[in-house]
């Protein structure tokens, strides 16, 4: 089964591809300082929703990069009312950058894109002009459990605003998913798989579609919901 087309699939009746509401976003039009003349990039961008949102409302130079076309075919679909969007279908990795070339460097839920959270936070860095904003959105452990688990957990947000931190960017806020968002989100994923396997009883990749669907649902259940939560951290750049 292609990866790509899954999460086609499990994403498709949502725009806002994080366990993060609009509401929430919007709160990083404050934390980034949005206005016109800034340039943006998105590294596993998606469907673009918020550098979408950004781009109606003022004059940015936004570039978008995912390796998923069906999702870069959404973001592409409506241009924005005053900015200027550039998507990109390619791996992060083998993307030319310019050392520190713009002002907000994003990242939300993407950091396997380039590697481990450490090597993704120096690779945005190195990208991100002195004074720029780093945004890093990505899993954090909310509850340490009591017995050891057989899952490699990610750190808790004090330790992750460390990595952030020792990666050339302090913390300046951060926004976290509650766990009705995160319920949320999964939910979603859970309704149009199931949904999809209905409309498309004999599609080959039925059986595995639904075989991944439901293990991904039981790990939300059995590991993300009493242990993990989600959170979005802005870092200033040093400079």
């Amino acid at each position: 089964m292609d990866q790509l087309n899954y999460w086609a699939i499990a994403e498709r009746d949502i725009e806002i591809q994080n366990p993060i509401t609009d509401r929430k976003l919007r709160l990083l039009d404050d934390y980034c300082d949005i206005r016109d003349g800034l340039s943006v990039l998105d590294i596993g961008c998606g469907k673009a929703w918020l550098m979408r949102q950004w781009a109606d409302k003022h004059a940015i130079e936004g570039v978008g990069i995912d390796i998923n076309p069906r999702f870069l075919e959404v973001a592409r679909r409506k241009p924005p009312a005053r900015g200027h969007l550039t998507f990109h279908n390619a791996s992060a990795k083998g993307f030319p950058i310019s050392p520190a070339s713009y002002d907000i460097v994003l990242c939300l839920g993407a950091s396997f894109a380039i590697g481990e959270v450490p090597q993704a936070l120096e690779w945005m860095a190195a990208a991100t002009k002195p004074g720029g904003s780093v945004v890093l959105g990505d899993m954090v452990l909310r509850h340490h459990p009591e017995v050891p688990k057989g899952d490699i957990l990610p750190p808790d947000t004090v330790s992750m605003m460390g990595v952030v931190e020792r990666h050339g960017a302090e913390v300046s806020a951060t926004i976290s998913a509650s766990e009705a968002d995160f319920e949320r989100y999964v939910s979603h994923h859970r309704h149009a798989t199931l949904t999809w396997a209905r409309e498309n009883p004999k599609h080959p990749d039925h059986a595995e579609v639904l075989s991944k669907s439901r293990r991904d649902w039981m790990y939300y259940q059995r590991t993300i919901r009493p242990l993990l939560g989600w959170t979005i951290f802005v870092g200033r750049k040093n400079g």
